[in-house]
């Protein structure tokens, strides 16, 4: 079922071993709202009952695996060291481009041959393990390419369903960089989880949605990358191929492997699939950011980070949106764009929704830190910031959604056993509904603060989201 790649023997030479017919394949347009993507083709005619290039067969892929045969044409061709790297440079490109790795033959060939690769200075000694090969951390290294900085392993992988695998370096097991489609690897580490990359992702069950990865975002205004993890629900690549809703959530990494939101987001949408939304899960680059990326000026101590949740924001906003409008079919405006976190990520959420209403008009926030001191906007030097804008400062058009847990026999104080912030939560409800403001509010007696809690209560917020009424949510 599996063997060590052909091109083991043919990297020497680099001969066309490919054994798989067809040329490249070509990527569909980028998504606009012009582009003739909803549902099936005409009744009649050449393209009868044909789907558009937007569904899910015609989308999730890897890259195909006749670049590598044009790779290996051109690395014959080349005299020159610039040669083979000009040729490697656009094979790369290409692959980005066509899919992102792994490569795969054509669903017709004859065998079903996947390739891996890994470029540059790090790469040797890399080898993948995945359920093709009962994850052995050593059955199938990546080979070199003579002369070359780029090494390469050849499988064949049975298209059984969407195959799970990562790279393996030092007995260090990780995500494949190249790969765009991914799946938690379903280990919780009571911390920032991990993800396998797959084969055959358009596998996938199709009552579920998906996640796409989009590595090492470049935030401007931080001066640092972050993943991004891009979930679509099963609608999406349903046969009209809608455009949906759009809602950012912080903590992205933690949100989808501690315990997992897509989950969460999977049963509700199949139960209520008029709610579907696209969600954005927004990674840290690191864990000992986050204070200092999820509050706002000024700090009241000076063993506190410096604030840089505007940065943060403008990271969301001016990074971070455009691309994903210009990559998935989201609608726009602030009416069909949330922002959403729990406890700090809550904080911040609130806040964006303040410093941002023409961007974000939905606000989800669970056990959210609103006793957060306040950020000087108003003329005091206390605690509250969050609760004194709602009550204190100009309306703005977004709606809220608030979440927490309580002590069984009633809240007093955030900080007592059980408190999970509902009282400084139940102030800041009291100020929205004070002003206006729509709100949809849940208390969630003795659950705790932690991941657990904000999964089961996701279904709330996912529904609040689409739904202004909370009576539909039952809330």
């Amino acid at each position: 079922m599996r063997r060590l790649s052909a091109l083991v023997l043919c990297a020497a030479l680099w001969a066309a071993c490919d054994d798989s017919p067809g040329a490249p394949s070509v990527p569909p347009p980028p998504f606009t709202e012009t582009y003739p993507d909803g549902g099936l083709g005409p009744d009649t005619g050449p393209d009868a009952g044909a789907s558009w290039a937007c569904q899910r067969d015609k989308t999730v892929h890897g890259a195909p695996i006749s670049l590598l045969v044009e790779l290996q044409l051109a690395m014959s061709r080349a005299t020159t060291g610039e040669e083979r790297i000009a040729a490697i440079d656009r094979f790369v490109a290409a692959v980005a481009e066509q899919g992102g790795t792994p490569l795969v033959s054509d669903a017709t060939a004859t065998r079903p041959r996947v390739a891996f690769f890994v470029r540059g200075a790090s790469a040797p000694g890399t080898t993948v393990a995945g359920e093709f090969n009962e994850w052995s951390a050593t059955a199938t290294p990546l080979v070199q390419v003579r002369d070359t900085d780029l090494w390469v392993a050849e499988v064949d992988v049975p298209r059984t369903g969407p195959q799970a695998y990562k790279l393996v370096k030092n007995g260090n097991f990780f995500a494949d960089p190249g790969a765009r489609h991914v799946a938690w690897d379903r280990i919780n580490m009571n911390g920032v989880g991990f993800f396998s990359s797959l084969v055959y992702p358009e596998l996938q069950d199709a009552g579920k949605g998906r996640l796409t990865a989009m590595y090492g975002v470049s935030a401007t205004a931080l001066g640092d990358r972050r993943d991004v993890y891009v979930y679509t629900p099963a609608v999406y690549d349903g046969k009209d191929c809608p455009a949906l809703p759009v809602m950012y959530f912080h903590d992205g990494n933690e949100s989808l492997t501690r315990e997992s939101f897509a989950d969460a987001a999977d049963t509700h949408y199949a139960a209520r699939p008029e709610d579907s939304a696209v969600l954005v899960f927004v990674a840290l680059p690191e864990q000992r950011v986050r204070n200092a990326q999820y509050t706002f000026p000024p700090k009241r101590d000076p063993e506190w980070p410096e604030p840089r949740g505007d940065d943060s924001l403008r990271f969301l906003r001016d990074d971070l949106k455009p691309r994903v409008e210009s990559s998935f079919r989201v609608l726009t405006g602030p009416q069909n764009t949330g922002v959403a976190g729990a406890s700090l990520g809550g904080l911040i959420s609130v806040y964006a929704g303040f410093q941002m209403p023409e961007t974000f008009g939905f606000v989800g926030c669970q056990s959210g830190s609103l006793f957060w001191p306040h950020d000087g906007v108003i003329d005091r030097n206390d605690g509250d910031a969050m609760i004194l804008r709602a009550g204190e400062e100009p309306v703005v058009p977004v709606r809220f959604y608030v979440d927490h847990g309580s002590p069984r026999a009633g809240c007093t104080r955030d900080d007592e056993p059980g408190g999970d912030d509902c009282e400084s939560s139940l102030r800041f409800v009291a100020a929205l509904r004070g002003r206006g403001y729509g709100v949809a509010h849940w208390n969630d007696p003795g659950a705790p603060h932690d991941w657990s809690a904000w999964k089961r209560r996701l279904p709330k917020l996912l529904c609040s989201f689409r739904n202004a009424d909370p009576a539909v949510c039952g809330l």
